[in-house]
């Protein structure tokens, strides 16, 4: 995530001298953000988004019932 947000900042500041240093963050802090989003619902028993597999659960009554 460092290394992206570092690569997007040079790619973006290149040749810009008078710009907003909190612009040139932006772009790198919301694909960093995307990606802990990503890998965060892809643990779903830990981290911030807790998502509950209620297709999963559904099945599992379904077939202890017969």
């Amino acid at each position: 995530m460092a290394a992206l947000t570092i690569g997007c900042n040079l790619l973006i500041g290149y040749g810009e001298r008078k710009t907003n240093r909190f612009l040139l963050m932006v772009l790198p802090l919301a694909v960093s953000v995307s990606f802990f989003l990503v890998a965060d619902i892809d643990s779903p028993r830990r981290g911030l988004i807790s998502v509950q597999p209620q297709n999963l659960i559904s099945l599992s009554q379904s077939l202890d019932h017969p």
